[in-house]
């Protein structure tokens, strides 16, 4: 973290935002990701989310480009976001657009336990990020997440324990098919770190878990030493790999039958540890 990349960070994203804020159709506005967190580096880009009260056209995102001074150097859009990336002195800033009835309709999801993780960064968004526009309606969507939902939580242990099974990474290990191997650890690996966000409903910051170490810093239950361990499974010998995630994911099926009984592991873990060649 650099403090002064933060802060101009933060300067640029408050000139963008009084260019949104020009328009009336923008109710809200705030800057997330390391950013808004206050992790960011040299490295780091600036998330921007600006919220609309209706689809904004072509014209009012190009205006809200201009009145800022940017230069715009890519343009999408889905059925539930317009983003645009603005370069702004060597700093790439992405604009995520989302009309104010769509993040409403996010946050109905994933209070009722649906576990898409785009929904659970927009939250970590709302949450963490620093509002620059329209800080009643930023209050009133993080109002509706202080509780973390059991129903996610559940969900998140259930899905996230769903792994490859032992008898398989031992038999990659075994070939040294190094490359699906790591690619069934990795899936493993964020299968864990999933269940862990649950077991401590904890809002998931980033689908990828990009930033481990801080995210290890969210999670006060979780196996001893986490990212050391799974620092070290990347770039073990095969065998050894597979048996320190093996132990993280035992130590972990034990926090979530312990920390959410009422997510039934035991399933999970049987198949887990299913051998059907002995």
């Amino acid at each position: 973290m650099s403090v002064h990349e933060v802060e101009r960070r933060i300067a640029i994203a408050r000139k963008a935002v009084r260019a949104y804020a020009a328009n009336d159709r923008v109710v809200a506005a705030l800057v997330g990701g390391s950013v808004g967190r206050g992790w960011a580096d040299a490295h780091s880009d600036i998330e921007l989310d600006v919220y609309w009260a209706g689809a904004p056209t072509v014209a009012e995102r190009e205006a809200a480009v201009e009145g800022a001074g940017f230069s715009r150097v890519y343009a999408e859009e889905d059925d539930n976001e317009w983003a645009d990336g603005l370069l702004v002195d060597g700093v790439k800033i992405d604009v995520s657009g989302f009309v104010a009835a769509t993040i409403d309709g996010y946050l109905d999801r994933v209070l009722e336990g649906d576990t898409e993780a785009e929904l659970q960064v927009r939250v970590t968004a709302l949450r963490d990020g620093i509002p620059l526009h329209g800080h009643d309606v930023i209050g009133d969507w993080r109002s509706r997440c202080d509780d973390y939902p059991e129903s996610l939580a559940v969900a998140m242990v259930l899905s996230g324990l769903d792994l490859r099974s032992r008898e398989r990474l031992e038999m990659l290990a075994a070939r040294d098919d190094v490359l699906l191997l790591h690619r069934d650890l990795v899936d493993d690996v964020q299968g864990v770190l999933d269940a862990l966000f649950g077991i401590n409903r904890v809002w998931m910051p980033h689908p990828f878990h990009k930033w481990l170490d801080r995210e290890e810093r969210l999670l006060p239950r979780r196996p001893d030493r986490l990212a050391e361990r799974i620092r070290s499974l990347l770039v073990a010998p095969p065998h050894e790999a597979v048996a320190t995630l093996v132990g993280l994911v035992e130590e972990t099926y034990e926090l979530a039958r312990t920390y959410v009984p009422e997510a039934d592991v035991a399933p999970l873990r049987a198949a887990f540890e299913l051998r059907r060649v002995v």
